[in-house]
């Protein structure tokens, strides 16, 4: 509950597929922010609450889509790895061990529909081309190629980066994916965690998700009553971590099952909460 020197009401959404349409094309493949979306988030900052994204992307690429359309007071990327105020501070940061990646990629080498993305705070590596074609455009642009894991991990380190926060694996089905999230304690002896998008996944440090990194925010920023709203099942610890959960009437069964409240959209999520 909301104390002294503590906000009031946040917000933390999902970005993709909740917040923004215009890379993956799922349900507005015209749009990419909903005006009434945009609307409704400003009047909830405009009556004191704070409004935050809580993604599997790093930091970098939702300030490239954001732009001038979305404005935010907080943001926790890259799975929970990095958690930042709205103008990109960071206040909290943590990266896969190299060594790890490179036994991560070894290990899953062949298994795979696609190239490995490999996320640094700025935006997203891509080991190797072959198979990336099919992608979106607009998210094509934003996709560097590397030619090996040397490589990438050589421009993890350069000028102010620190290292791999996120490893994101394409396997092509929903049950591909399934099953090496299951498997991927085993696989790396616990030093990672992953956590399912639809066919892909997201490997981040041990600890970290979604719900870890809005845990951190609640701290950093004296958060008080906080709602989390998402759209698929790396968002379930966002859901967990939240004092009031959405999720939208559309949102895959595991997912309704985890909110406290089913919507339509970000703006019945904002309504819900500025009435408790």
């Amino acid at each position: 509950m909301a104390g002294a020197g503590f906000v009031g009401r946040a917000m933390a959404s999902d970005f993709d597929g909740t917040l923004f349409f215009g890379i993956g094309g799922r349900a507005h493949p015209l749009r990419r922010f909903l005006s009434r979306d945009l609307e409704a988030i400003e009047a909830f900052r405009a009556g004191g609450g704070l409004f935050g994204v809580c993604t599997g992307r790093p930091l970098g690429t939702v300030l490239a889509d954001a732009g001038s359309s979305l404005s935010f007071d907080f943001a926790i990327t890259s799975s929970g790895a990095c958690v930042s105020d709205g103008v990109g501070n960071t206040l909290f940061s943590r990266e896969i061990p190299d060594d790890d990646v490179r036994a991560l990629l070894d290990a899953t080498r062949g298994q795979t529909s696609r190239p490995p993305f490999i996320a640094l705070g700025s935006g997203y590596l891509v080991l190797g081309g072959a198979g990336i074609h099919g992608l979106p455009k607009a998210f094509l642009k934003r996709l560097r190629v590397v030619s090996s894991v040397d490589d990438a991990l050589a421009m993890a380190h350069s000028g102010a980066g620190t290292g791999v926060q996120v490893v994101s694996l394409g396997f092509g089905t929903q049950e591909c994916a399934a099953r090496f999230v299951a498997g991927v304690g085993e696989l790396l002896g616990g030093r990672v965690s992953a956590f399912q998008n639809l066919d892909s996944v997201d490997v981040v440090p041990a600890g970290c998700s979604k719900g870890a990194g809005l845990s951190v925010a609640r701290g950093r920023l004296g958060l008080g009553l906080v709602g989390g709203i998402g759209d698929s099942f790396n968002d379930v610890p966002l859901l967990d971590e939240a004092d009031v959960a959405y999720t939208f009437n559309r949102a895959p069964e595991v997912v309704r099952e985890c909110a406290d409240v089913l919507v339509d959209d970000v703006v019945g999520a904002l309504a819900d909460l500025e009435l408790r």
